[in-house]
C-alpha cells in the first residue's frame, strides 16, 4: 500500500492551479483548489493529528485529478466529509482550523448548489435538452472572488473600489489576505 505524507510545498502552487474536475463548475472547483492549498498551510504548521487531513486532501486532489466520478452518490458523500471534518475540527487540536472553517464554508455553498443542479438533471424527464441547459447551468457559475478582484483591480472610480474592498474584506478575509499576501500588498 502507498504512503500518503503531508504535502508541505506551498510557495509553488504550479501542481494546485493546474488541476480541474471536468463535471464540476468553475466555482466548486476553485474553492477545491483553494482547500488544497490551505491545507498545505495547515500541514505546514502543524506536526500531529493531520491524518484525517492528509486523507482529505488526497481525496481532494483525485476529485480534481478526475480520478474518482462525481456523480449524485459521491457528491452526497464528500458533503457529508467536509461538513464531518469542519464540525468535528475542534477535536483535532491544529493550528490554522479557522482557515479551513473559510474555505469549507465556501466549497459547501458551491457544493449544494452542485446538488441541486444533481437532483434537477435527475428529475428532468430524457429530454437532452434540459439536461444540458442544466449542466451548462452549472458549469457556468462564477467565482465571485475573481470577479471582484478583476473589479478592484480594473476600477479608477473611489466609490467602487471602497464597496469591492468592503465586500471583500467582510465575505472573504482569509482569501482576500492570501491574495494581498501574494501580490505584496501590506495594509
Amino acid at each position: 500500500m502507498e504512503r500518503k505524507d503531508k504535502k508541505l510545498e506551498i510557495l509553488f502552487i504550479n501542481d494546485i492551479k493546474s488541476l480541474k474536475n471536468e463535471l464540476l463548475s468553475a466555482k466548486t472547483n476553485h474553492y477545491l483548489k483553494n482547500m488544497l492549498f490551505c491545507l498545505r498551510l495547515v500541514f505546514r504548521y502543524n506536526g500531529e493529528n493531520l491524518d484525517e487531513f492528509i486523507d482529505f486532501y488526497y481525496y481532494i486532489e483525485d476529485l480534481l485529478n478526475n480520478n474518482i466520478l462525481m456523480d449524485l452518490e459521491e457528491l452526497k458523500i464528500f458533503i457529508y466529509r467536509v461538513t464531518d471534518l469542519i464540525v468535528n475540527i475542534d477535536d483535532y487540536n491544529i493550528r490554522g482550523d479557522t482557515l479551513i472553517t473559510e474555505v469549507a464554508a465556501n466549497l459547501l455553498q458551491s457544493l449544494y448548489l452542485e446538488l441541486e443542479t444533481y437532483k434537477l438533471v435527475d428529475k428532468t424527464d430524457e429530454s437532452d435538452v434540459w439536461k444540458n441547459i442544466l449542466l451548462m447551468q452549472v458549469k457556468d457559475q462564477v467565482v465571485d472572488f475573481d470577479i471582484l478582484i478583476d473589479i478592484l483591480n480594473n476600477s479608477s472610480d473611489d466609490d467602487i473600489v471602497s464597496s469591492v474592498l468592503e465586500i471583500l474584506n467582510n465575505n472573504y478575509p482569509m482569501e482576500f489576505a492570501i491574495y494581498k499576501a501574494r501580490n505584496g500588498i501590506l495594509d
